[in-house]
């Protein structure tokens, strides 16, 4: 192949190549913090969703629950001025056991100090009250995520877009390296390469037994070996395909 060796040359491409692949890599891993955060973001939504859902489930049951109230007690008034107006006692005592009813009914609702009774009421107003500020105090930590989140968002951005700089410029170095070795030499690399998502090119080693092919490491019949020291064409591993270069 004369003086220059075009393998030699493939094997100073295929290091800039994989320096390429490792920037790509770390454009796209993203930093611990800034994954925390998006984790924490959306458990803080989730939270505050869930609460918010739970809120209008007891808010509901709250004015349901005054509703009857307020209608029992209009039922209670009525059911008392006819009792007032009964011509007859055995009215009266109907009346008085409709009374009755409606005020069970009306002290489980509203319930009764004086019988220890709670009632629906005073247990739904506690749990609006303390929902209203358990979803203030998530609305503030969400907020307070929602801006370090931003944050975190903005240097990652940066940082893509830093190392995207860099991969242009080595990017541009490596097409003006690949100009320089035989076009089908590079294309056959490439292709190579792109089936096995890395390399394209392996060195061959010496062993005790002969040569080997240091990417997949399964020793190398002596007339494959021999051809590649003649480096007469190009030669491929007969296990894994990969382009051997005897090494410089």
């Amino acid at each position: 192949m004369g003086v220059s060796d075009p393998l030699a040359d493939l094997n100073r491409l295929q290091e800039r190549d994989l320096e390429l692949d490792q920037i790509r890599a770390d454009q796209s891993c993203i930093p611990e913090e800034l994954s925390q955060a998006r984790v924490r973001f959306k458990e803080l939504e989730n939270r505050l969703g869930d609460l918010q859902d739970e809120l209008r489930e007891v808010r509901l049951a709250y004015h349901k629950a005054d509703l009857e109230l307020q209608d029992l007690k209009g039922k209670y008034t009525k059911a008392k001025q006819a009792q007032a107006q009964a011509s007859s006692a055995k009215e009266q005592t109907q009346y008085a056991e409709q009374m009755r009813q409606l005020e069970d009914r009306i002290e489980e609702i509203e319930g009764n100090d004086k019988k220890n009774i709670v009632g629906e009421i005073f247990p739904l107003m506690e749990r609006i009250d303390r929902l209203e500020k358990e979803i203030e105090a998530v609305q503030a930590s969400l907020e307070e995520a929602r801006v370090r989140l931003a944050e975190l968002e903005a240097a990652n951005q940066q940082r893509v877009d830093d190392l995207e700089a860099v991969y242009q410029a080595k990017k541009a170095d490596r097409d003006q390296m690949a100009a320089t070795i035989p076009a089908a030499i590079v294309r056959e690399y490439e292709s190579i390469r792109r089936a096995r998502k890395g390399t394209g090119l392996a060195r061959m080693a010496r062993t005790n037994q002969g040569y080997r092919c240091t990417a997949c490491n399964v020793q190398l019949p002596m007339h494959v070996a021999q051809q590649v020291h003649q480096a007469q064409k190009v030669v491929r591993c007969p296990s894994c395909g990969r382009i051997l270069w005897k090494g410089e």
